[in-house]
């Protein structure tokens, strides 16, 4: 069914009315009738008395047919009576503002169940419980109980878990003079969750934007689409609750430890072009720009910082780069326009110093030249105390000239700021907070179709061993797996015997690498199930028999000494929410401790892998330190879409984890590999 019914109600009743201005059932009523709603209004109170000069019926079986929406303010034990009477009155949909369910305790879980059956046999949907209600400006409809809104006029629709954070950002966007179309606060979506209000609101020609809360999400994936769909025409900004380390589950390798819960829910927006918050002064001023710049968007990630005023400019250079955007150097051909126009002290490199002493009617064509720079996507204006209006009406003459989106840092300037706002460039007040808003114009691009991901043909023995496993896969059908899909792995032999275990490390040549074949044995480094640097026939003996004691096997790994490379760990995991996830980070015996990794959904787009690769220490990792050959980027991103193949299409594999893999140039190798299948 659609939302509709929340949104642009016929008639609506109301339950839990009071006559006591100090009960919120007073107060949601009151709500109603001061914005002028237009429908019917059916308040339900069991002594029948008009209230605010509505008159009431005595019970939900007394309201007339037709009502489309119901707010519920009742105690928690009225509830369920009140949902079955609802139901068979033909409601259309109910917003439970009522708390004292699911937030608290299983009982209260085991009602929300209830309530769910209920409502869904009747087709009657349900937003809630433990929310703060709908809010619908085209509709003239405030079903909140929040009861001093600003009435701006605008196209922003907020989704809120938190009813408490919800009315934070409304007033809040009020106080910037944003206007509000659509509020809705969905509780513990018990029915309606924020994925189906962004189907609806891409679709609804009253939201020009979308601003969410979340706390937890229930399905995942259909988030993506939802923003997906909505990604280029309508921006999505989400504020995030709920981030730490607690909110991991316990994993077998570590893949599964270091993709957390956030790292992925950022994945995800990566992927849907969600701009993704870090705190509250960044969500408002990303809503702030988005709205003001209008469908303007930045091709590339490419910023100009443009000034009058020099030492803020660094300030916006240092923060453009901290957060993953670039500041590139103009072309000679510009700085060589900008040298003719400027003071000979002028800075023309990137940020550009127009300087205080600059002539007002040469500003025109230094800002002209910079924006219209091919590698340039856009421009970071700053300006302190210099209230020009000439550099104001160039800024805004130029991003209207070449459709490239500026965000200022402007203060002690009035008229300037003015100027800038009115023609489409937000101002912010800080150079960090300014850079920061210009990212989000970035991360709200339009979306590019996902990857399919490509099957490989596994051995009749492998897929057995997948079928049947439980938890980690033997190391042999692990590692054949992966070779399916395209991962190279070191030469080696499993031995059962010392003296297979010599004439195998013979073969390969030494120095050989030993191992521990235990199953079970997931981070054999930590056991002492690993022994580098074999180097004769004694000491393959020796490595057995220490090998033995410490870790109990009868089986071994003897593998090529590969190296030296840059280490890398390559893994990927199913996670709860959000499905297959592929992870690439340092490898090695510092994995953890370093915990410098990049997460993506899988399966994962080339774009995508090649951002990877730019993230963290990966740039100087990859570039080769310590006199190592730099890493081929090209073959390291085919690697990483393999093994993203591998975890989207295998759907009984829970977990992958090659580390490390070892990257010398093109070639890359993996060493030791984990497989972990689905427990049931």
């Amino acid at each position: 069914m659609s939302l509709a019914a929340l949104f642009a109600p016929r008639a609506v009743a109301v339950l839990g009315v009071s006559r006591n201005p100090a009960k919120l059932g007073f107060r949601l009523l009151e709500n109603v009738k001061a914005r002028g709603f237009t429908g019917a209004v059916h308040p339900v109170n069991p002594a029948g008395e008009a209230i605010l000069g509505y008159e009431t019926v005595r019970h939900v079986e007394d309201l007339p047919s037709g009502v489309d929406l119901a707010l519920v303010s009742l105690p928690a034990p009225a509830v369920p009576d009140a949902i079955k009477a609802l139901a068979a009155r033909g409601v259309r949909a109910a917003v439970i503002l009522s708390s004292g369910f699911g937030e608290v305790d299983a009982e209260g879980r085991t009602t929300q169940a209830e309530l769910l059956a209920t409502a869904r046999a009747a087709g009657l949907r349900l937003v809630g419980p433990n929310c703060m209600g709908v809010y619908s400006a085209p509709a003239r409809l405030n079903g909140t109980y929040f009861w001093d809104l600003p009435t701006t006029s605008g196209g922003i629709a907020v989704v809120s878990q938190s009813g408490a954070y919800g009315g934070l950002i409304f007033r809040h966007l009020g106080g910037r003079g944003l206007g509000v179309a659509r509020f809705l606060s969905i509780g513990n979506q018990v029915d309606v969750d924020i994925a189906e209000v962004i189907e609806y609101l891409v679709d609804d020609p009253d939201t020009t934007l979308i601003a969410c809360f979340v706390e937890a999400l229930r399905d995942g994936r259909r988030f993506v689409r939802a923003a997906e769909r909505a990604a280029g025409r309508t921006p999505v900004v989400v504020l995030k609750g709920g981030r730490s380390d607690a909110g991991r589950r316990a994993a077998g390798s570590h893949t599964g430890s270091l993709a957390g819960s956030y790292d992925v829910f950022r994945a995800a927006c990566v992927r849907a072009r969600i701009v993704l918050a870090d705190e509250t002064e960044e969500f408002f001023d990303a809503i702030e720009t988005l709205t003001i710049a209008g469908a303007r968007r930045p091709a590339a990630p490419h910023v100009a910082v443009v000034t009058v005023s020099g030492g803020p400019s660094v300030v916006a250079a240092d923060t453009a780069e901290r957060a993953g955007l670039r500041v590139p150097a103009l072309s000679e051909s510009v700085r060589t326009t900008l040298r003719a126009q400027l003071p000979s002290f002028a800075a023309v490199g990137n940020p550009v110093d127009l300087t205080p002493q600059v002539d007002p009617a040469r500003v025109d064509a230094a800002v002209r030249a910079v924006m219209t720079e091919r590698d340039i996507a856009g421009a970071v204006v700053v300006d302190v105390g210099l209230d020009i209006p000439a550099f104001a009406d160039a800024v805004v003459a130029a991003v209207h000239a070449t459709d490239k989106p500026a965000v200022a840092f402007a203060a002690d300037a009035p008229r300037v700021i003015a100027t800038l706002v009115a023609g489409g460039v937000a101002v912010l007040p800080s150079p960090e907070r300014a850079v920061r808003a210009w990212r989000a114009l970035w991360q709200a691009r339009a979306s590019v179709p996902p990857r399919v991901a490509q099957r490989a043909a596994i051995s009749a023995p492998v897929a057995a061993a997948l079928a049947h496993a439980r938890g980690a896969l033997p190391y042999v059908d692990a590692r054949r797996l992966l070779e399916a899909y395209g991962v190279r792995f070191c030469r080696e032999a499993v031995a059962a015997s010392i003296d297979e275990a010599v004439a195998a490390a013979q073969t390969i040549g030494y120095p050989v690498v030993m191992k521990a074949d235990v199953p079970g044995l997931t981070h054999k480094t930590d056991a002492g199930g690993v022994v580098l640097d074999v180097a004769g026939p004694d000491a393959v003996r020796a490595a057995w028999r220490g090998l033995a004691a410490r870790t109990g096997a009868t089986r071994f790994v003897v593998q090529e000494r590969v190296g030296p490379g840059v280490e890398l760990l390559v893994g990927a995991r199913r996670d709860d929410v959000f499905g297959p996830v592929v992870v690439l980070g340092m490898g090695g015996v510092l994995t953890e401790v370093v915990q410098d990794i990049s997460v993506r959904l899988a399966p994962v787009a080339d774009d995508e892998c090649h951002a990877m690769l730019e993230e963290g220490a990966r740039p100087r990792l990859l570039a080769g330190p310590r006199g190592l050959p730099p890493v081929d980027r090209t073959a390291l991103a085919t690697l990483v879409a393999r093994v993203s193949d591998c975890i989207s299409v295998e759907a009984r594999v829970r977990e992958i984890d090659l580390n490390p893999v070892i990257a010398t140039g093109a070639d890359l190798v993996a060493v030791d590999a984990l497989v972990f299948a689905e427990e049931s």
